[in-house]
């Protein structure tokens, strides 16, 4: 089998075997544990102890076979075949941004010193710096695709979602996909290198499951369930920190008063800054879509991949298009 084929493959099975991917069956299985017990405190609230409508619940047909989920579940293969084979090659890696900029710091600025002995205190601060500078990136490219009309058009993609279930993180338009991870990799190496730089031999971060242990631990917290009909709400005062499943329901609404709400990864903090978190203080009733005329026209593969291009291009300014039937210059 060709490399490049072969590359397609594994890219549609590895998510759910690689510890470091949110779809992991590591992070699915923990989803489901915490689903499963919302299930039993709602049961026991209402005065019943019976669980025979688990599976039910959890594996709800009007969801599971709902167009826009079989629309989620076939976008899925051929989208991670495509980055498997051809474009993921395309994104830059943050070992790039390292490479360039170290050297640069050591031009301008001296060797890196190497006596920083390592210290719990200073492995802790590298950690969270690291993971709140990616996280501040990933929040910074969300807020763009939503407030740049051109970037609004492929960020549509996600949002166009009727249903969700897990598998709908995966609803990405391969040119947000591409933008997303190039932002987080120059932030990421540029924090990397700054640290490394002032730190040198004393750099140490914290990991669990091959990744930075805050990410890991969220992804652990039931993190899929923020994509899925599973209502789980953290108290007001830690939603203003950390993102819960239920917050980025509410981002997904149809409802404009949830329009640009709650746009961070991990980290609610950036939102509230900016003024666009919001923290639910009850259970509240979510219908999920664009919240506009084309909300039930996103069900194909090709409408996912091509309508954005269609859109944006109608959005360029005209002296970057050419009219129909306009002559070419000689």
């Amino acid at each position: 089998m060709d490399d490049w084929l072969w590359a397609g493959v594994r890219a549609v099975y590895e998510p759910f075997t690689d510890l470091r991917n949110r779809l992991s069956y590591i992070y699915l299985g923990t989803a489901l544990l915490v689903a499963c017990a919302v299930y039993i405190q709602a049961q026991i609230r209402a005065g019943s102890a019976r669980i025979a409508g688990l599976t039910r619940w959890l594996l709800p047909k009007d969801i599971l076979l709902h167009p826009s989920a079989q629309a989620d579940y076939s976008y899925y293969v051929v989208n991670k075949f495509m980055h498997g084979a051809f474009y993921g090659s395309a994104i830059l890696g943050s070992h790039i941004t390292y490479d360039r900029l170290m050297p640069l710091l050591e031009r301008n600025f001296g060797p890196s010193p190497t006596g920083v002995e390592p210290s719990v205190l200073g492995t802790i601060l590298v950690t969270l710096l690291i993971v709140m500078a990616t996280d501040a990136a990933l929040w910074l490219g969300h807020y763009l695709f939503h407030k740049i009309p051109i970037l609004w058009e492929f960020h549509k993609v996600h949002h166009s979602a009727e249903v969700m279930t897990p598998i709908t993180a995966a609803r990405m338009h391969p040119v947000e996909e591409i933008f997303d991870a190039t932002l987080a990799a120059i932030v990421l190496g540029a924090t990397v290198a700054t640290i490394d730089y002032i730190m040198g031999d004393g750099m140490r971060v914290l990991s669990l499951l091959d990744l930075n242990i805050v990410t890991a631990l969220f992804f652990l917290a039931a993190f899929n369930l923020r994509h899925s009909h599973v209502w789980v709400r953290y108290p007001t005062w830690l939603q203003h920190i950390l993102v819960c499943p239920a917050q980025h329901q509410i981002h997904h609404s149809r409802a404009r008063k949830h329009w640009d709400k709650n746009m961070g990864f991990i980290f609610a903090v950036w939102d509230w800054g900016a003024g666009t978190l919001y923290a639910p203080r009850e259970k509240e009733e979510i219908t999920f879509g664009l919240g506009t005329e084309e909300d039930g026209t996103w069900r194909s593969v090709k409408t996912l991949y091509f309508r954005p291009f269609v859109a944006a291009w109608k959005l360029l300014p005209k002296p970057w298009r050419r009219p129909a039937g306009n002559p070419q210059p000689d």
